[in-house]
């Protein structure tokens, strides 16, 4: 476990997502490049000087695993900040189809070899990067990062036997390692904790059922207007972020187990994921944020102004509060951006 102390009150984590920049983006000189590079280093700086993080957490998705060379410069650009920041694995991070986890096996040693770069790759049988940050005060544990790998996609057969693209949930070995690792946290007298990850766990599609009224658009509604009270049922008027994605969540078709799993243990307050780039609702769903981050960037799918990044602010008795940072980048668009 990497443990960071609380030097004030309040530790400051600022999580960004699904930069997805390909290794065109990073070199000026290729006739593919564009302003995606602009507008990434734009929203990041502007981050990091508006929210002053002690800790940057990245939910997947840095790259493609077609494009080996972003990468290393995606590394060189992160630790040049000189702030403490670590990484779970999206699923593009992990998509190439014979290397898959290997892909960033591969990649890793590389970015351990940055000076500020965290990461533990945990045990192989659950994935890639299955650890825990914990934050302390005074040297005791307040709150707690569960760092977890949501993998990839998987294949699963309909009932006439025909296979469709899914993607991926936490296996069962996974939800006990949590289970094991909130046990130990509780007994240690840590009570708090955020689970990041990058692809959602279903219930979020139960939480976007019961947050959002039945009818409204929620395509049509504008980011301002999710800040109020029109958009949600009773009981969710403290919902906020707009959910611009068409159809169901891009999650594990059937319940995963983790949210069972979450209730029981009742260490976990926030659960934060990358991912869907067009959502980036927070609903507080039985007593737990359920938070899609902020998109850091324009790759697509984009929607303007969908871009900045997420906040988790953790006070001094491990409580947190989850918000997202707007950064405006209409100075660096051009008209094809606004489509």
């Amino acid at each position: 476990m990497f443990t960071f102390e609380m030097k004030r009150d309040e530790f400051t984590v600022l999580n960004i997502t699904d930069m997805q920049l390909n290794e065109c983006h990073y070199d000026p000189n290729d006739p593919e490049y564009d302003n995606s590079y602009a507008i990434m280093d734009h929203t990041i700086r502007t981050l990091i000087e508006r929210v002053k993080p002690e800790l940057i957490t990245i939910t997947g998705d840095l790259s493609m695993a077609d494009q080996p060379k972003a990468y290393p410069k995606f590394a060189d650009y992160m630790d040049q900040f000189g702030i403490p920041w670590c990484v779970v694995w999206g699923n593009h991070d992990q998509q190439d189809p014979e290397e898959r986890i290997a892909f960033v096996y591969k990649i890793l040693p590389y970015y351990r070899s940055k000076k500020y770069f965290f990461h533990e790759d945990g045990d192989p049988a659950l994935g890639n990067g299955n650890y825990l940050i914990g934050i302390t005060k005074d040297g005791k544990p307040v709150h707690t990062l569960f760092m977890i790998d949501s993998h990839n996609c998987v294949w699963l057969p309909d009932e006439q036997g025909v296979k469709h693209f899914y993607y991926d949930k936490l296996n069962e070995a996974q939800i006990e390692w949590y289970k094991e690792q909130a046990k130990m946290l509780k007994d240690q007298g840590c009570t708090h904790s955020s689970m990041l990850m990058h692809i959602p766990i279903h219930a979020y599609q139960d939480a976007y059922l019961a947050a959002f009224k039945p009818n409204i658009d929620t395509t049509a509604i504008s980011v301002e207007e999710s800040y109020g009270t029109e958009c949600w049922n009773p009981g969710y008027e403290n919902s906020f972020g707009v959910k611009y994605e068409e159809g169901d969540i891009a999650c594990y078709p059937y319940d995963d187990g983790v949210f069972a799993a979450i209730k029981e243990m009742g260490i976990t307050q926030n659960v934060l994921v990358g991912h869907v780039h067009l959502d980036n609702t927070v609903i507080c769903y039985e007593g737990v944020n359920l938070a899609f981050a902020l998109k850091t960037g324009k790759v697509h799918p984009w929607k303007y102004p969908l871009n900045g990044g997420t906040v988790i602010s953790i006070k001094a008795d491990g409580n947190s509060e989850l918000r997202h940072e707007y950064v405006d980048v209409t100075h660096l668009m051009t008209p094809e951006d606004y489509e």
